[in-house]
């Protein structure tokens, strides 16, 4: 779907989510903010995921895209494209069908499942920076 981001390391093997879809209701302050702010949590997830080793930020271009969309009932299309990229990069097993059928039927459980996942695989591998130059 879209390019990997610099410094994430690329997907080893198919794997499975490392958190529950289910599992929204823990940490309590991500699941206020996936209820109350979703648009915010979309945008940090974002942020983490297009550059790891920067602090994430929640008020961003795609926390305002989201926030519009959702004004319109269409937050989901937006939600689904992330989920899916989300699955190639960290090569998750899934389909786009249950991408976007997660994004429409519980948007808060799929957004705090795909922040909770962004998490937990950067402070698994770490920060890699991208190929570049090399100084001697």
């Amino acid at each position: 779907m879209a390019d990997k981001a610099p410094g994430v390391p690329a997907a080893a093997s198919s794997s499975e989510w490392s958190h529950s879809f289910w599992a929204c209701c823990s940490p309590v302050d991500k699941c206020l903010c996936a209820c109350l702010l979703p648009c915010c949590l979309f945008g940090r997830t974002q942020s983490r995921l297009q550059n790891p080793a920067e602090k994430p930020s929640s008020f961003n271009g795609m926390c305002c895209g989201w926030c519009c969309l959702s004004m319109v009932g269409c937050s989901c299309i937006l939600q689904g494209l992330q989920r899916g990229r989300m699955r190639d990069q960290y090569g998750i097993n899934g389909s786009t069908f249950m991408d976007f059928f997660a994004s429409c039927c519980c948007p808060c459980c799929g957004l705090l499942q795909e922040e909770k996942e962004a998490v937990a695989r950067i402070e698994s591998s770490g920060y890699q920076p991208p190929q570049g130059m090399v100084y001697s």
